[in-house]
């Protein structure tokens, strides 16, 4: 069983997704979270050097959008000019929001990306026979000219549910384009709050068992109780309201533990991470873990706690980009080959797509994960 609890404060939320009652992912969003939100914005200055122009959006700094994202040229854009934007990644210190034109809305089955006309599969669904039958469904319901990723979730889908998400989606487009045409002389001014995390959470996990969500704020339960609505969720979904949603389950002392950066092992091992601008490191130590016979069994069993815990903290702190692991050397190949498989095995959990490169010449396991949610 999947459960969302999610608190409520004056300046942020703090979401949490629990698999029979165990913390398996958990995301802070501030009030300063912008990511997929629409705006009507103004181009307020272009800068070839970096193919690039930096857009109002009605925020303290400018936003920028590559000329690649916004698909003009150079000298096909104006300054002053107004134009429909999303937010691809929130404003990081000195740099403002990244933004592109390449709207794309989330839907249960389907992302509608109505400025494309391509349709992609999601890599999680392998069969090839299966991934041309959803393509063909997508085909006869999409409006010409008007692209579409098929998520995982269609998989469990039938036509009549993927048809009545395209649909969801296509007027939802068309209300957008219908508010930015209202709104055309109060630029810049926002279109639509995505509200991303929340909704995608749902939508993500709606069909592997998530069936409850709980959280401490009465308004925010209505705004919750409308999106499940729109998507027909509302009879799946059981929504609660708790005084204190983190009370349960241990919850406030594995969130606080999450800022501790050494982990300990049940064999007595430690994991250490380290986040730097360029990659996240982790070490692995062995710490109270003492053999009494075999070496490379000992080492073999911390490494493999070790790969499972790191797979966890990895999902549970959303930790995206190089990742390289220290574990404690081993001599055998096929204990190394094990520790590999196991690591495999882990990151099928995950709901992120994790590339595993393998182990360096210096016996450094590469690998990259690309963030759900987070702020790179």
């Amino acid at each position: 069983m999947q459960e969302l609890r999610i608190k409520v404060d004056a300046n942020e939320k703090t979401v949490i997704l629990l698999n029979n009652y165990k913390i398996v992912e958990q995301y802070t969003i501030d009030k300063e979270n912008i990511e997929g939100n629409i705006y009507l914005g103004v181009i307020k200055n272009i800068v070839p050097g970096l193919k690039a122009t930096f857009v109002d959006i009605g925020k303290s700094k400018n936003a920028f959008i590559h000329f690649e994202d916004l698909g003009k040229t150079k000298d096909e854009i104006k300054l002053n000019e107004t134009i429909l934007v999303q937010v691809q990644k929130n404003a990081v210190k000195q740099k403002g929001a990244k933004l592109t034109s390449n709207i794309k809305l989330t839907g249960r089955q389907i992302v509608l990306m109505p400025k494309t006309d391509f349709i992609s599969v999601s890599r999680k669904i392998e069969d090839e026979q299966k991934r041309g039958e959803l393509k063909e469904i997508a085909k006869k319901y999409l409006p010409k000219n008007c692209g579409a990723i098929i998520r995982t979730n269609c998989i469990l889908a039938t036509e009549e549910e993927i048809k009545q998400d395209i649909k969801m989606l296509i007027n939802r487009w068309e209300n957008i384009k219908n508010i930015a045409k209202k709104k055309i002389k109060n630029v810049p001014c926002i279109i639509e709050e995505e509200s991303s995390i929340v909704k995608s959470l749902i939508l993500s996990t709606v069909d592997s068992k998530m069936n409850k969500i709980t959280t401490n704020n009465e308004e925010y339960n209505k705004e919750i109780l409308n999106f499940l609505k729109m998507h027909n969720l509302e009879s799946r979904i059981e929504l609660e309201y708790e005084n204190d949603v983190f009370e349960k389950y241990t919850i406030e002392k594995e969130l606080q533990s999450l800022k501790n950066n050494k982990v300990w092992l049940n064999c007595g091992g430690q994991i250490v991470i380290d986040k730097t601008e360029a990659l996240t490191a982790i070490d692995v130590n062995s710490g109270k873990c003492i053999g009494k016979n075999n070496l490379e069994e000992t080492i073999l069993k911390v490494n493999i706690e070790s790969a499972k815990e790191i797979a966890k903290q990895i999902r549970l702190r959303d930790i995206g980009g190089i990742i390289i692991v220290d574990f404690i050397d081993m001599e055998k190949d096929e204990s190394k080959q094990k520790l590999l498989n196991c690591i495999e095995e882990e990151a099928k959990k995950d709901r992120a797509k994790v590339q595993i490169e393998g182990f360096s010449k210096l016996n450094l396991l590469e690998l990259t994960r690309k963030q759900l949610y987070g702020k790179e």
